[in-house]
């Protein structure tokens, strides 16, 4: 099987190869390497606001 060339793929289309093909682990890295890149500082959340950010994204898409 010939491996796509990540590096050509938009954004969107990375992260749709990735969960269409969950056990490719270069596919993977890719992508992390790539929102590594664009975020290179994350922040860190509490367990409260993880929950309290997934409540406001849950929310927002039902309306």
């Amino acid at each position: 099987m010939i491996q796509p060339n990540f590096a050509d793929m938009s954004d969107t289309e990375l992260r749709a190869y990735v969960l269409q093909n969950p056990n490719n682990t270069e596919a993977f890295h890719a992508y992390v390497d790539r929102l590594h890149a664009a975020n290179p500082n994350p922040q860190l959340m509490s367990i409260e606001e993880a929950e309290a950010e997934l409540e406001r994204m849950v929310n927002q898409g039902q309306k």
